[in-house]
């Protein structure tokens, strides 16, 4: 294949058989890769507002949640993680509708491409981006104060499990970013569905203090099964974590199986 343009992949297998899928994505998602190395700013906002945010929250909830700031950081880091979860995706759908909105998609309808690999490709492509945001906050924490109090194994645990749930939460933005019409309004669309979920649960304040309502709310929310089940493995008993270990699974994967097949049929009308 000749050299393509700028931002579009410069070689792809021709062959669509067995492994297209595998190849095809791996080669689409070293080009975010490279998008993402271009454009070092989004790498570093997304691992800077995490920790203003968590850093203000600290400042203002202490006093009033636990009565110190040590001891809040102890409660607030883990809901952190698990709100980061639902933030760090708003890339990804404005990513693939930057794509469309350039004109790549046009050039994909003429490659012999498996038809999902585009889709995970920009899913792939971002997961070192959350990654790092996701560790970079778990380090902060430790430089001031929070302390794991558990085993290692079970905050590696924690870590995969929050990247596990934003993988899924990633199919969410993509599928907006596919519908919507401009770039401009994936990041609006996207806070509107999860708004709800990163701040509607318990990552900053305990469930027991929330209005009836919100309670209600919270209590389905599958961030809040995903901080209850990272505050056990990392603050303990690791053992107490099973059940919400279990609901952020099952939440992860309804998650996929309504917004996987959507992502896929809004593709396949935009090609």
């Amino acid at each position: 294949m000749s050299s393509a343009p700028h931002g579009t992949p410069a070689q792809l297998p021709v062959d669509p058989g067995r492994g297209a899928l595998v190849s095809h994505t791996l080669i689409l998602a070293g080009r975010h890769l490279t998008k993402l190395r271009a454009s070092p700013q989004i790498v570093v906002f997304s691992v800077l507002q995490p920790l203003i945010m968590m850093l203000l929250f600290m400042v203002l909830f202490a006093g009033a949640v636990s009565g110190s700031q040590s001891a809040y950081l102890q409660f607030l880091l883990p809901g952190m993680l698990a709100q980061n979860a639902a933030f760090m995706v708003t890339t990804v759908g404005q990513a693939i509708n930057s794509d469309i909105d350039k004109g790549i998609f046009d050039r994909f309808r003429s490659l012999p491409i498996a038809r999902p690999a585009p889709l995970i490709a920009h899913i792939l492509g971002d997961l070192p981006r959350q990654a790092a945001t996701t560790l970079t906050l778990l380090a902060f924490g430790f430089c001031i104060g929070f302390r794991v109090h558990t085993d290692p194994l079970s905050a590696v645990l924690a870590v995969a499990l929050v990247l596990l749930v934003s993988f899924a939460f990633s199919w969410i933005a993509l599928t907006i970013g596919l519908i919507a019409d401009k770039p401009e309004s994936v990041n609006m669309l996207v806070m509107i569905l999860l708004f709800p979920m990163a701040f509607g649960s318990n990552t900053m304040v305990a469930t027991d203090t929330l209005p009836g309502w919100l309670q209600a709310w919270a209590k389905v929310n599958p961030v809040t099964h995903l901080t209850d089940a990272v505050r056990a493995l990392l603050t303990g008993p690791a053992s107490d974590s099973g059940s919400a270990l279990g609901s952020t699974l099952l939440a992860s994967a309804v998650i996929l199986a309504l917004f996987v097949p959507l992502a896929i049929r809004a593709f396949t009308r935009r090609l």
